[in-house]
């Protein structure tokens, strides 16, 4: 009987001290460094440092980009003209600190006279997403879509999310240039398991009545 006591008081100080587990959570780094791309090609980056409120174990559970550019036909990246933007010069890669490379948008996605011109806006890529962002190769839409190129957003999930992600951007030809804004990159990624609150409450509860009976008994 002495035992079964002990035992719920260990119970009390694995429930009050475990309670500082990792939790799993949501990490978003961004990157607002803007540059033109010409016939040329540039990389933007972001790190993860383990650091981060919502680190936990560092694994990946999930992986979304939201890329901020405009492509239009202007020689000084106004952004403002009307005419061909020639959107099926550009191309977007995303490479993890594990070295696994995603092609979020492939040169010639879409037709080379693709509307609106210019586009200037926001494309999320989302595995999960319902439509691939090149659907309407005559369009190039913003909201949240899934990659046209190479491989799979989760084909992230399951490695570690601690290093430095690459994004890699480039305009394959010259006179249209890609005007890049701005990213935001949001990983998803696991923690230990937690005893939910209302069984939590209830083992601490028993834990301490067991140490005060422990101790009456004595």
């Amino acid at each position: 009987m002495r035992r079964f006591w002990v035992g719920c008081g260990l119970v009390v100080a694995l429930l009050l001290f475990g309670r500082n587990a990792l939790y799993g959570g949501l990490i978003t780094l961004t990157n607002s460094t803007p540059g033109y791309f010409d016939n040329s090609s540039g990389n933007r980056t972001v790190t993860v440092t383990g650091l981060e409120p919502g680190y936990g174990t560092g694994a990946i559970l999930d992986v979304n980009i939201s890329i901020t550019f405009c492509k239009a036909d202007d020689a000084d990246g106004s952004c403002v003209s009307t005419s061909t933007a020639f959107p099926n010069e550009m191309r977007f890669r995303l490479t993890s600190p594990g070295a696994v490379a995603v092609t979020l948008i492939d040169a010639a996605s879409f037709n080379y006279d693709a509307f609106p011109r210019p586009f200037d806006s926001t494309i999320t890529f989302d595995q999960a997403a319902a439509q691939v962002v090149n659907l309407d190769r005559a369009l190039v839409p913003s909201g949240t879509f899934r990659p046209t190129g190479a491989g799979s957003l989760d084909d992230f999930n399951g490695a570690s999310a601690l290093g430095t992600w690459t994004l890699f951007i480039e305009d394959t030809e010259s006179g249209d240039r890609l005007l890049f804004r701005s990213l935001e990159l949001n990983v998803t990624t696991g923690g230990d398991a937690v005893i939910p609150e209302p069984a939590g409450w209830l083992l601490t509860g028993a834990g301490m009545l067991g140490l005060v009976l422990y101790r009456r008994r004595r």
